[in-house]
């Protein structure tokens, strides 16, 4: 009786000496893609932005000289230069701390089990898969002097005097904008410590509770040590954000009044764009990216793979059989006994009592304004510019959204008429995007996640990490230059090239943070089973790896779908235009009573987003596991 030999591939050879296993060909056919489009659409356009940095050109001879660093030390010397970085320390300080101390409490009070929790946790992602464009129009109108609905609800209160202009205070300015930013990034912070709430082992509680500490204490000295890295990774992340805000400061303020609101991204944005001095606009863009690279480095170290290894082992539980202890990581401190004010039926009445009333604030702050901006888009043009505003409307209507959805060419506006094709550009320009970066970048994940001490995949990881800490006012200057070289300019392909300076960067981290989940084991089962390389992953791996796919493409879609930057630089007509610069366009018209429209085509700028975080709640949170994050 013959038996067949089942080949069993050879162990991955070594290096002389016990060195690490050499990588094999396919971990560098698989990477090449990914790297190569990402030192295309990203390496290049920086390459670009150094020569310009460099440069100064004359845009009357079209004549560039080379001036080294004297751009640098020209902006360095400007007034206006620190007066925008103390202004962004500011607003960055102010941004981080309530972004993270609001983010804490949402996601402890999330993390409870109550009927309705989904549907809270649904309702708190809103704000953050808005698109930031969509808030600024929504907060502006809001703190309007005139007609803004705070006023209005001031003068129905029988509160009139108190009714101002508040944005036209410098001080009050900036924390306003501030505090919209916040509104808008702290689901995100959220979203995070959530993820890390969840993963927190519930034995750590069971046995702290069995030693008599308290909620309190538990909190902090079990909680807090767990979420430490999410926490240290929040602040980075929040600090980065807060440093590339743009879209919120020029639908709002403009960065005024005068230049109480001037931020390091809107100066940048104003020298390059508004002066055409593009080597200072662009020396200054470096100075903001090196303030990101920083946080990066500083990232990489302090969360190595390493410490969260050996963090995970230093809380590893260890059942017993008979007893059931556990291994504490933390030593537990309870207070000393005291003698009870309140009954424990009281306490439990009124802990009752106080988180209720934290979830209907939670939803009071996340659904709240949403609420209104729907409210307005169904309110007749005549009541959003009466004098002295109110908040109540006389009555509802569609007119609104028949002005944007069934334009009609002799009474719509040239810019209600360009919603429709530009919710279809949005779509496409996304759809696009996600599914050329699901194409490459999960190969790039496995590798990065299978062969991380390999030094040409240590290099692309830390390129991979550069880049998506790169504002994208940085990259959005030399794809200008670069376009309207190349013809590039008011293309959907274009439009698809730097979204992909975005994604393939996220994407390539979500799924190498996926891909570490997944045990190494099942790779040499499928090579035993005959799989070449290329099977594994498509047969086994990528089908394993589906909610992660999931969550990457959720995420990617929502930046497409959401960015202004790229297309409000790179796009000029309705051929191209995403629905987030045709809602800005607005604003250009809203001397000509465009409100209602204006408000309509912003609630379908939200809608798609909207429906996600409803639908896709759990995928969201499995993508805050895989580090994902929205620039």
């Amino acid at each position: 009786m013959e038996t067949e030999a089942r080949a069993v591939p050879r162990p991955p050879r070594r290096r002389k000496g016990g060195g690490r296993a050499r990588p094999p060909l396919f971990a560098y056919l698989a990477t090449a893609p990914t790297l190569l489009l990402v030192l295309l659409v990203v390496g290049l356009p920086l390459a670009y932005s150094i020569w310009l940095a460099t440069h100064k050109s004359n845009p009357i001879t079209k004549r560039t000289s080379f001036v080294g660093l004297d751009n640098f030390r020209t902006v360095i010397a400007q007034d206006s230069f620190w007066s925008a970085f103390y202004r962004t320390i500011y607003f960055v300080g102010f941004s981080m701390v309530l972004t993270t101390v609001l983010g804490i409490v949402m996601a402890l009070v999330l993390n409870k089990a109550f009927r309705g929790r989904g549907f809270m946790r649904s309702v708190m992602l809103v704000p953050w898969a808005m698109a930031p464009v969509s808030i600024g129009v929504l907060w502006s109108f809001i703190y309007a002097g005139d007609i803004g609905t705070l006023n209005g609800l001031l003068h129905d209160l029988g509160l009139g005097f108190l009714a101002t202009p508040w944005l036209g205070n410098n001080t009050r300015a900036l924390n306003l904008v501030a505090l919209t930013h916040v509104w808008n990034q702290t689901p995100l912070t959220a979203l995070m410590v959530l993820a890390g709430l969840q993963s927190m082992p519930a034995s750590l509680h069971k046995a702290a509770m069995l030693d008599g500490a308290g909620p309190v204490t538990r909190f902090f000295q079990i909680t807090l040590p767990w979420l430490k890295p999410t926490l240290l990774f929040v602040s980075i992340i929040a600090t980065i954000n807060a440093l590339m805000a743009f879209d919120i400061i020029m639908i709002m303020t403009g960065g005024g009044p005068g230049e109480a609101t001037t931020v390091f991204a809107w100066l940048g944005y104003v020298y390059s764009f508004q002066f055409l001095r593009f080597g200072q606009g662009a020396a200054m863009l470096y100075i903001l990216t090196g303030l990101s690279f920083l946080l990066a480095i500083v990232y990489v170290f302090v969360l190595s793979p390493r410490r969260r290894k050996a963090r995970a082992a230093a809380v590893a539980t260890t059942p017993d059989t008979t007893t059931q202890r556990i291994r504490r990581p933390y030593s537990i401190t309870p207070p000393p006994p005291r003698d009870p004010v309140l009954s424990p039926r009281t306490r439990a009445i009124l802990s009752d009592i106080g988180f209720r009333l934290l979830v209907a604030l939670i939803f009071i702050w996340s659904a709240v304004p949403v609420l209104l901006l729907v409210m307005m888009s169904l309110t007749p043009a005549s009541d959003l510019i009466r004098t002295p505003p109110s908040a109540i409307p006389s009555g509802f209507t569609l007119d609104n959204f028949k002005a944007v959805l069934f334009p009609d060419g002799g009474t719509t506006s040239v810019q209600a008429r360009r919603v429709p094709l530009s919710l279809m550009n949005s779509f496409i320009i996304g759809a696009i995007t996600v599914a050329v970066a699901l194409a490459i970048a999960p190969f790039a994940g496995y590798v990065f996640a299978r062969w991380p001490r390999a030094r040409v995949f240590q290099a692309g990881l830390w390129a991979m990490l550069f880049t998506r800490m790169t504002p994208a006012l940085t990259l959005v200057l030399p794809f200008f230059v670069i376009y309207r070289t190349l013809g590039l300019i008011d293309t959907r392909t274009g439009m698809v090239i730097a979204h992909l300076s975005i994604l393939l960067p996220l994407v390539s981290w979500m799924m190498k943070s996926t891909f570490e989940g997944i045990p190494k084991s099942l790779d040499a089962a499928a090579r035993i089973d005959g799989c070449t390389n290329f099977q594994m992953m498509t047969k086994v791996l990528l089908p394993v790896i589906r909610p992660g796919i999931m969550a990457a493409a959720i995420f990617g879609f929502l930046v497409s779908w959401n960015e202004f930057l790229f297309a409000m630089i790179l796009t000029s007509t309705p051929d191209s235009q995403t629905i987030t610069v045709v809602l800005s366009g607005f604003l250009q018209q809203a001397r000509f009573h465009e409100y209602g429209p204006m408000f309509a085509a912003s609630v379908l700028s939200v809608l798609p987003p909207v429906i996600i975080a409803f639908v896709f709640q759990r995928y969201l949170v499995q993508g805050a596991l895989s580090g994902a994050v929205k620039g």
